[in-house]
């Protein structure tokens, strides 16, 4: 019997969810089995949206006894503070029309869990923390009446985050993320899809309103900098916006120029590049290794090649 994603969602799931969540719930800290939060990530991501109606029952179940479990520190039980990420990026690219439907406080405690995630020291926590943010924003831009209860409520809060990570020397693997996400908040400005006032002293201009708050936590985090640094670097993250690569070299010329005064080492904000370099040489090594006969041992080679 071939069973449809339909079928499985109505059939199969509700008495799984009834039989593993519950005990899941009800165990303490050191019984419960992070396999449980991999599957329902997994149930998640294979049926979808079929699964929305199932997503708030999942959460009342699993979130707040795991992140209890998880936010005291960043090393305790390492595979449910993966696995539990994991299942929060399923539901937030899967499922995301069931984050509108639940109560505001536990909205909160999930932006919080996002947050939480991408300040992560874990290097898999932190990167997917961003891709959920990321997919976050682009779902609430979609959904114009949610969207601007969601600007008002966290946008400025969001943005303070993301650059307490950006000029965090232990987060500069993830600035490629970092631009991506600014740049596409600063543009959501800059096109006034932020329709709503983010400031009750200038509520006519949002834009500028976001300038002047990035230029104060700069300030603010940096007292050394100069009016003009700063004044070139706010202007640039509006007018760089469109160019994701152009918009990481200004994040990082910015952060050179930090840690230049403070006498830091730069070598890390490249981070990125060189562990792209590796892989590629990594890549090109073990094409030449295929390609010149008797270099591999030919129990290495694929078994297509060995035919």
């Amino acid at each position: 019997m071939c069973w449809s994603v339909v079928q499985v969602a109505e059939n199969f799931v509700p008495p799984l969810l009834e039989a593993v969540l519950i005990d899941y719930q009800r165990n303490v800290p050191a019984a419960r089995e992070p396999e449980v939060l991999s599957t329902m990530a997994t149930i998640v991501n294979k049926l979808g949206v079929h699964i929305t109606g199932e997503i708030p029952k999942i959460f009342d179940a699993v979130f707040e006894c795991t992140l209890n479990m998880i936010n005291k520190d960043f090393e305790e039980f390492p595979e449910h503070r993966t696995h539990f990420f994991y299942l929060l990026q399923a539901a937030t690219s899967q499922c995301f029309p069931a984050f509108l439907a639940i109560a505001p406080a536990q909205f909160k405690l999930i932006l919080d869990s996002i947050i939480w995630a991408f300040k992560h020291t874990m290097r898999n926590v932190a990167d997917t923390g961003l891709q959920i943010l990321y997919t976050l924003l682009q779902n609430v831009s979609a959904e114009e009446a949610a969207a601007q209860s969601f600007y008002q409520t966290y946008f400025c809060d969001i943005l303070q985050h993301i650059f307490s990570v950006v000029t965090d020397t232990s987060h500069t693997a993830g600035l490629t993320m970092h631009a991506t996400i600014l740049a596409y908040m600063f543009n959501l400005v800059e096109e006034g899809k932020v329709s709503v006032a983010l400031s009750t002293t200038n509520p006519t201009n949002n834009q500028l309103h976001v300038q002047e708050y990035i230029a104060n936590l700069l300030k603010m985090a940096f007292p050394h900098l100069q009016d003009a640094q700063v004044k070139v670097f706010v202007t640039g993250l509006f007018s760089l916006n469109q160019d994701i690569p152009a918009f990481k070299e200004h994040l990082r010329d910015f952060l050179v120029q930090i840690k230049e005064f403070a006498g830091e080492d730069t070598t890390d904000l490249f981070l990125e590049e060189r562990e792209a370099a590796l892989r590629q040489a990594q890549e090109e090594k073990h094409k030449l290794q295929m390609s010149v006969p008797g270099i591999l041992n030919p129990h290495e080679l694929p078994e297509e090649m060995c035919d």
